[in-house]
């Protein structure tokens, strides 16, 4: 799970669309096939698939594409009706494990979700895992519904913020403002001591670290998308907390993003973290989602749906 800080977390996280609730059984019309790596074309595929399941039900998915598995893994899980992506999911392989899925809303009902979130199980437990965090909006009440009665339960919440930075007028510069730079190897013990605990920044991730004079005070981590830049890991060093560092900071950081042309930014952050909230709604942040964190084991029960009504497609039980 991404949260607004730098914590490791060796539990696999699953993200769903609002497609996959129907736990029905596969039908013939599509195939599942995995993938260690996804060319071009596959991103340009589920990304549109994306975009699609975001207009049907005003989601805001968490789809991570760069991952690639050095062993070969099938770590993404593609739906193919011929040539259509109808349907995908994948893990990643760092520490954190994280997965997402959707599936195209004309395709529901149709066993699709229920074959990639298996298809998530085998490969969690290739990767050593033993559960899986399930995300699903609050604009989907039903996909909650049904990871309940998988039996995964409620663990953690996180709001996904995001604003443009053209279109926003950030809060009054103060007056020394922080120096911001790229985040150095000379840095990374300093960075370390910040975070209070070690990282490892993966491939399209860009670290910058806030000075001053020659101290490291703060430190924050961005990621490109296709649909926006994303900061995560914004910490400032502990003891130096209450002296408006984290806004002197992220104004530089906003300075930095219009410079380069950014047209959109995003975060996600605990919603009780009330001052962090605060800060970013200062600049302009605004709430778009809200992931619920729901805990399931890979190995299903027996009869997970027991209780369940029987799906009719096309007349037949």
């Amino acid at each position: 799970m991404t949260t607004n800080g730098e914590g490791s977390n060796r539990q696999l996280v699953a993200s769903w669309s609002a497609a996959t609730v129907s736990g029905c059984r596969p039908v013939a019309g599509w195939t599942i096939v995995g993938k260690a790596r996804l060319d071009g074309g596959d991103r340009r595929n589920v990304d549109r698939l994306r975009r699609a399941c975001e207009a049907a039900a005003r989601l805001d998915l968490k789809i991570e594409l760069d991952e690639a598995d050095h062993l070969d893994r099938p770590i993404h899980l593609l739906a193919l009706a011929g040539d259509e992506v109808i349907g995908y999911a994948g893990i990643t392989t760092d520490d954190e494990a994280e997965a997402c899925g959707m599936v195209h809303p004309s395709w529901r009902r149709r066993g699709a979700g229920t074959a990639l979130l298996e298809g998530l199980r085998a490969a969690a437990r290739s990767l050593g895992h033993e559960s899986i965090l399930l995300i699903c909006e609050d604009a989907w009440p039903a996909g909650l519904a049904w990871f309940r009665r998988l039996g995964a339960t409620h663990e953690a919440s996180e709001r996904r913020m995001v604003v443009r930075p053209a279109k926003r007028p950030m809060p009054g510069a103060p007056a020394t403002p922080v120096e911001l730079r790229p985040a150095s190897d000379a840095d990374h013990a300093a960075v370390v001591a910040v975070l209070g605990e070690e990282y490892s920044d993966g491939p399209g991730e860009f670290r910058l670290v806030g000075v001053e004079g020659e101290t490291v005070i703060g430190t924050i981590r961005l990621t490109e998308t296709t649909q926006r830049t994303m900061i995560y890991g914004f910490v400032i060093d502990e003891p130096r907390r209450g002296e408006r560092l984290g806004t002197r900071m992220l104004g530089a950081v906003f300075d930095r993003l219009r410079t380069d042309g950014v047209r959109e930014v995003g975060l996600e952050v605990n919603p009780d973290n009330t001052p962090a909230v605060r800060l970013y709604e200062r600049f302009g942040f605004e709430t778009v989602t809200t992931y619920r964190y729901m805990r399931l084991a890979i190995t299903p029960p027996e009869h997970p749906d027991q209780d369940r009504a029987p799906v009719r497609r096309g007349g037949a039980r």
